[in-house]
């Protein structure tokens, strides 16, 4: 049989939260990027 401590460090909180927002803009940069190179007048005018 195998246990793992109970304890949590409150510094896991801290290295999650700063992973998780650094997924977040990361992620937001890329789509910032992708949907500047749409031109949204075209994309209005296609017809689907």
């Amino acid at each position: 049989m195998l246990r793992f401590a109970k304890i949590v460090q409150p510094m896991s909180y801290v290295y999650g939260t700063l992973i998780t927002i650094g997924f977040t803009v990361i992620v937001n940069i890329i789509t910032y990027f992708a949907l500047k190179k749409i031109d949204m007048i075209e994309s209005l005018k296609s017809v689907e």
